[in-house]
């Protein structure tokens, strides 16, 4: 099976990185060589998978994002005609550490930082802050050089970088924070559930819907009447992530009372 990719996609951009794997796919079956891809989110993760089934016979894939619950993940496609190599060097840690000040900085300061230096966001994975003295940037191995040299401030804060191994990363610290939110919506409609789990009001947050700015489980929407579940994940650019955690009923007045993760 070669050429042109089976599914189309509703975003130019899920259709070009279908495109992308596919012809990573391609090169792996067709070749006998692993192929690894940049990294990628977890639409894209989806996608692949999707893509993947028509695969199934020749090639298989794994995911490896530095760390066991990494978000973005680099994929590797695999022809089923070799042995699996392992994954050393294929991703690369970076801690960064600075007098950063308690409240100010936020997980956008640490990417914009390293947009600002011209590195594209593909070659950047996860990257951890949790509002301490320092963060943890995962990243491909061929920018190790040039972030020790250059990045060294943080917004207006200086900042220090050192390379080191994932495989001897405090697990503990990487594990991703939640903080439970429950409260009272009139129907499960996104705006209404985004609103509560971001702390907005629904005439706040409908123009960031309508504007793309939310995702439900990854994919893009641009209706805040969509209805959302428990299970969903509503994401908001530059806010974070909520998870519907349980519906709990109903209140005295009839309104939807639910328990929401926020993702921090």
């Amino acid at each position: 099976m070669k050429g042109k990719v089976p599914h189309h996609y509703h975003l130019p951009n899920e259709n070009r990185w279908a495109s992308y794997f596919w012809s990573i796919l391609e090169k792996a079956r067709d070749h006998h060589v692993q192929q690894w891809t940049v990294f990628t989110d977890p639409r894209q993760q989806q996608i692949a998978g999707e893509l993947l089934h028509f695969f199934s016979g020749d090639v298989k894939c794994s995911f490896f994002g530095g760390y066991p619950e990494a978000e973005r993940v680099r994929i590797c496609a695999v022809p089923l005609s070799i042995i699996v190599g392992d994954n050393e060097h294929k991703v690369c840690c970076a801690l960064v550490e600075g007098t950063f000040p308690s409240g100010i900085l936020t997980h956008r300061d640490f990417l914009g930082a390293l947009l600002g230096m011209g590195i594209k966001r593909e070659t950047l994975g996860d990257i951890i802050y949790r509002g301490e003295q320092k963060a943890y940037i995962f990243f491909l191995p061929e920018l190790a050089s040039f972030l020790e040299q250059n990045l060294t401030r943080i917004g207006r804060f200086a900042a220090k970088v050192a390379i080191v191994d994932p495989e001897k990363l405090d697990l503990n610290f990487l594990t991703r924070q939640v903080k439970e939110i429950t409260g009272t919506v009139a129907s499960m409609r996104v705006d209404a559930v985004a609103g509560l789990g971001f702390g907005l009001s629904r005439s706040r947050i409908a123009p960031l819907i309508k504007g793309e700015q939310v995702k439900v489980n990854y994919q893009v929407i641009n209706q805040p009447s969509k209805n959302v579940k428990e299970g969903d994940l509503i994401s908001l650019a530059g806010k974070g992530r909520v998870e519907v955690i349980q519906v709990l009923g109903e209140s005295r007045k009839g309104r939807i009372r639910l328990l929401l993760n926020r993702i921090i």
